[in-house]
């Protein structure tokens, strides 16, 4: 990570000094989807259980009660912020930090003798610093342009499950969700590549979107304990694929850093 991060740094300043031309700095943000295949088929199998309780408690006399399915996970916000250093007209070299977050959770109760709870709780973010490069292929009053970039990537997994099942419940359930808290993390290289569409305002001032695919998976994460996470238990580390596409909504400032207003 460090190397990248020194190349990329190097290789922008060494840009900028010899062309000295506009800097531009952006903000973005909009929906974003990751893959999250692993850990939403495990939602499923808690979602088949979670509604096979609720059909059969509705008919016990003894049991009251009733819990909401999860919902999918993978879908969020994503956040950009970066610059950029202009080498020609078209071409450009820069770096940006990417944030993204996703979750879903539920609870409920069931009622009997005692009291039993099901509250369940995943969330998983990630946060990158990238290096990329920008190429206006078509400015016809609007901008066309396509963007590839790469980077480091830190992600997290957090995870809290409670699952008890009413005591008067009578038929064996072969699986269920192991219960307990945990916080797992983990670095993994990441690339990104899109399409951007810009309308320059003024000189200084543009807005656009952008259309991105980012493909990223980690491999395992681990806790603090060296613990891989493993929310179904099966002695398996679930992998976790937060490739996805992500809309962007931008606007940025650009600052001329020749003092003649021209490109060498």
């Amino acid at each position: 990570m460090k190397g990248l991060v020194t190349v990329g740094a190097v290789l922008i300043l060494w840009a900028a000094m010899l062309t000295a031309g506009p800097i531009e700095i952006y903000f973005s943000g909009g929906p974003s989807a990751a893959a999250l295949g692993e850990i939403n088929a495990i939602k499923d199998r808690i979602n088949a259980i979670i509604t096979l309780l609720n059909d059969d408690i509705a008919l016990l006399p003894e049991i009251t009660g009733e819990v909401e399915k999860l919902d999918s996970i993978g879908s969020g916000i994503a956040y950009q912020a970066g610059e950029r250093f202009w080498l020609s007209d078209r071409f450009a070299l820069g770096g940006k930090l990417e944030g993204f977050r996703t979750s879903t959770s539920t609870a409920g109760v069931y009622t009997s003798s005692e009291t039993s709870q099901i509250s369940i709780d995943l969330n998983c973010y990630a946060v990158g610093f990238l290096v990329s490069g920008r190429y206006d292929f078509l400015d016809a009053g609007v901008v066309l342009s396509a963007e590839l970039g790469a980077g480091y990537y830190y992600s997290g997994f957090n995870r809290a499950i409670t699952f008890q099942i009413p005591p008067e419940y009578p038929t064996a359930i072969s699986w269920l969700p192991p219960e307990g808290e945990g916080r797992y993390s983990g670095f993994a290289l990441g690339f990104e590549g899109g399409l951007s569409l810009f309308f320059p305002i003024t000189d200084w001032l543009r807005v656009g979107s952008s259309l991105f695919y980012r493909s990223l998976t980690l491999g395992g994460m681990r806790d603090r304990q060296g613990n891989s996470l493993d929310i179904d238990g099966d002695g398996t580390p679930e992998k976790v694929d937060l490739s996805g596409i992500t809309v962007q909504f931008t606007f940025s400032l650009v600052v001329d850093l020749n003092p003649e207003g021209k490109k060498e």
